[in-house]
């Protein structure tokens, strides 16, 4: 029987990838028995897997889907028709559960319960494998049969799947809410069964006190912990190499999405004077749908030259090494990973204060510079005061290296341990 399975929407970038992947690797360095499940099949695997995890990819697996979806696709139509029907059928019949769980839900709410058997239960343990297709219907299949003791999952939609399959059953639940709820883009049925479903969780997590209090506005969960992010082991140990020379660059480590704000990075970046960002350059590292846009954005700001797009890297430690400021300009967060490895570098930081994740670590004037959302008139601003002023962002770049020492695996470790009910490491 495993210790510990660690659920992951996919395998691709992301922070909550890189946490998860992070704390598989450390249990499975205690002699744990651990499993990663990756719930999408066909993302580019984007970080190092750690040695010693059997990981296991969710994909297509026609023999958990439901008998009357094998009878459509074996239906003697030509196949381009087959498929068509296909897609026609699991759209009606997702709509139709969707309307339906909309029109009970208040009767459905007041009866659902992790240890009793209702027909509120049955009609949503019998609805999901349509509501969420074959990846729930197989995560449901594998707990059921390989019973883990405990499961880590993270990411809202992942965590929804996995109190489902959990529901009835007796093992130790954790998810992880990794975005500020309040700013998160979910739809309402979606929403709806995350309030509901979680009542199946031992414990409910996130890694900002900000999102816990959200959290607690939201619903009356049995257990809330702040569960922090940790560092890679000994990062926050790791002395700062004083022969590499700081570049003037502006390092910004996200996705490439609406979301991380990049385009109000962009816009005031280029709108600084030009002796102050003459020398200076943007170094975007990360990919995503947005790079396009971003490439085009810079080329008609006229800073063209001065942006370099990196693409992923699943270690991005070497820029921050180089880098003289970290930007983080940000629509809403939970508490991003690559803030965290900045500041273990040593850099100062701007921050927007889209959500209270990055506040709790970035002081304004003592690890950084804090802006107000969307405004990039003010990004600009502290930009300017960093990049002109190198005695300040040594003096914030030290003290943001200072407080990073909290979140170092030898200090969270107990926390972690506690919240995943795993034994304490023999001495």
């Amino acid at each position: 029987m495993d210790d510990l399975w660690v659920v992951l929407p996919h395998l691709g970038a992301g922070g909550a990838q890189k946490v998860g992947l992070l704390a598989a690797e450390h249990f499975a360095s205690q002699g744990l028995r651990v499993r990663v499940l990756s719930l999408r099949h066909g993302h580019p695997i984007k970080h190092a897997l750690p040695a010693g995890v059997e990981v296991f990819d969710l994909g297509p697996d026609e023999a958990v889907l439901h008998p009357w979806l094998r009878d459509v696709a074996d239906r003697s139509l030509p196949a381009r028709m087959r498929r068509f029907s296909l897609a026609q059928v699991l759209k009606v019949q997702r709509a139709a559960l969707r309307l339906a769980i909309m029109v009970c839900w208040p009767l459905i709410e007041r009866q659902m319960h992790p240890q009793r058997s209702t027909w509120a239960t049955r009609l949503l343990m019998r609805g999901m494998p349509r509501l969420a297709g074959y990846r729930y219907a197989r995560l449901r299949q594998l707990v059921q049969q390989r019973q883990p003791r405990r499961i880590l999952s993270l990411l809202t939609k992942t965590n929804v799947l996995c109190c489902a399959a959990a529901w009835d059953l007796p093992l130790h639940l954790v998810v992880s809410e990794r975005n500020d709820p309040r700013r998160q883009q979910l739809e309402p049925l979606w929403r709806r069964l995350r309030s509901l479903f979680y009542r199946r969780a031992d414990v409910v997590t996130a890694n900002t006190q900000g999102v816990i209090d959200a959290l607690q506005e939201m619903g009356a969960w049995q257990r809330l912990e702040l569960l922090p992010n940790p560092l890679p082991a000994g990062l926050a140990r790791r002395d700062v190499d004083r022969s590499l020379v700081r570049e003037p660059m502006v390092l910004a480590v996200a996705r490439l999405v609406p979301q991380k704000g990049l385009d109000l990075l962009l816009q005031a970046f280029a709108s600084l004077p030009e002796a102050c960002r003459s020398g200076w350059g943007v170094v975007l590292v990360g990919d995503g749908p947005e790079r396009q846009a971003l490439t085009d954005q810079a080329r008609q700001l006229g800073i063209a030259e001065a942006v370099t797009f990196a693409g992923f890297r699943s270690d991005p430690v070497s820029f921050m090494q180089r880098a003289a400021i970290f930007a983080l300009p940000s629509r809403f967060e939970g508490m991003p990973n690559a803030l965290l490895e900045a500041m273990a570098a040593g850099l100062p930081s701007v921050v927007s204060d889209a959500s209270p994740g990055p506040l709790e670590m970035v002081s304004d004037g003592v690890h950084g510079c804090v802006v107000p959302n969307e405004d990039w008139r003010a990004f600009a601003q502290a930009l300017e005061r960093l990049m002109s002023d190198a005695a300040l962002r040594d003096r914030l770049g030290a003290a943001a290296r200072d407080t990073l020492c909290s979140l170092d695996w030898a200090v969270v470790e107990p926390h972690w341990r506690s919240v995943l009910a795993l034994p304490d490491q023999d001495p």
